[in-house]
């Protein structure tokens, strides 16, 4: 892993990490930007392909850490004042990594080699803060992945990787073009559709069979799920709550319900 001084704005090398503030390259280039030294660490152990590394000449101390986890990545490292021109905010974590935006996974073939029986579904879900904690809950529950709708928000953001501490990255994501058909089809294989609701009709999630394939449906933070995803779904699911009290966020409710499937699966 070189390690490159770069003294001027105008160097190539520094095009991705240029007015983060800004733009989100994620979409069109097919990069993303890491930020900080966990979630940068977490890049650079994980099946993602990593470009670079951009470093502050006040990190310095995190040099030999970026050599012993990943040997052949070019390491950037620029004064502190450059970097801060250069992202077009204040660069106080210092850190920063480049990464390949992975191709979208087929959550089938995962399924078939993951130990795991669970897959998260988030429909609309556009809350940057919320999709970031439910990666970190899917990484940290087990899921084999997680489908995302149209109109989540992008999961290879700075801030969902941040929020997330860079768990997405180890991940299996499928940003699903038409997201009933992709149901469907998880349907097909013998997974059973279970939807987040606030319904008095709902099963209460301590009722539910955790044995099952499990496909686990939460939606936008505002709407819920659609009439359309719900009416496709095998299970309607509720978490029981005192009389009065709102809905929950939808990323705590998400753990609860990971917590509450993954709670006695190993005994299936």
């Amino acid at each position: 892993m070189p390690v490159i001084s770069v003294d001027s704005l105008d160097d190539p090398r520094l095009a991705p990490y240029r007015e983060l503030k800004r733009s989100n390259l994620t979409r069109w280039s097919g990069l993303f930007v890491a930020e900080g030294r966990k979630v940068v660490e977490r890049l650079l152990t994980s099946r993602c392909h990593a470009e670079s590394v951009l470093v502050s000449q006040r990190q310095a101390n995190f040099l030999d850490e970026a050599r012993r986890l990943r040997a052949d990545v070019d390491v950037l490292l620029v004064p502190q004042e450059l970097g801060e021109q250069l992202v077009g905010y204040n660069f106080h974590a210092g850190i920063l990594g480049c990464g390949v935006r992975p191709e979208n996974a087929d959550l089938l073939t995962v399924g078939q080699t993951s130990e795991s029986r669970l897959i998260v579904a988030c429909e609309q879900v556009n809350d940057p803060d919320n999709l970031g904690t439910i990666a970190r809950l899917a990484r940290g529950f087990g899921a084999s992945g997680l489908l995302l709708s149209p109109g989540c928000c992008d999961p290879y953001s700075r801030r969902v990787l941040r929020v997330s501490m860079g768990n997405l990255l180890d991940v299996p994501v499928c940003e699903a073009t038409d997201f009933v058909a992709e149901l469907r089809r998880l349907q097909a294989a013998g997974y059973r559709l279970l939807a987040t609701v606030l319904d008095d009709s709902a099963v209460p999630l301590i009722e539910v069979d955790r044995c099952a394939k499990t496909v686990l449906l939460v939606g936008n933070e505002a709407y819920g799920l659609s009439e359309e995803v719900q009416a496709l779904c095998d299970v309607k699911v509720t978490i029981p709550m005192a009389s009065g009290t709102d809905s929950l966020n939808v990323a705590l409710a998400t753990g609860i319900c990971l917590y509450e499937l993954t709670l006695r699966t190993a005994r299936c």
